[in-house]
């Protein structure tokens, strides 16, 4: 009997080099939402430090021109969380679509290879049958040259 052949190799092997690239842009995309993760954490470890500063400040006494400036200040600050808070969920969605793609893609992959399990188990029956039915074949030529 012929070796056993699985017509939709390539297309699994596709399947699986597409996997594997999805696979190092989600790796990529976690690293990316982490690192935007971390700037948002600085910027907002920036204005709890600030705020803390000019607490001492206002503790110890301070001009209206430092409180106006301390208020300008705590503004940019402000607006920095917010905007690499944006940044972060922007990211944070960007990584999810990115699983979802990845989700999909091992979906159709396994799909794929259990598809290959099913028709090699159908291979191996067969096979097994024809070795069978060959082995009964040579007892029975085998019995007819006793018998003549």
């Amino acid at each position: 009997m012929k070796k056993f052949q699985f017509q939709l190799e390539p297309v699994l092997n596709y399947k699986q080099q597409t996997l594997d690239a999805l696979m190092t842009e989600l790796s990529e995309a976690q690293m990316v939402a982490a690192a935007q993760e971390a700037a948002r954490d600085r910027a907002a470890q920036a204005l709890a430090d600030y705020d803390a500063e000019f607490a001492e400040k206002r503790a110890t006494g301070f001009t209206n021109l430092e409180a106006v400036e301390y208020e300008a200040t705590q503004r940019v600050l402000e607006q920095r969380v917010q905007r690499e808070q944006k940044l972060l969920e922007q990211r944070q969605r960007e990584l999810e679509a990115k699983r979802q793609e990845v989700v999909a893609a091992r979906q159709e992959t396994h799909a794929i290879e259990k598809l290959k399990e099913i028709r090699r188990g159908e291979y191996d029956a067969a096979a097994a049958k024809a070795e069978e039915k060959a082995l009964d074949d040579l007892t029975a030529a085998r019995r007819a040259m006793a018998a003549s």
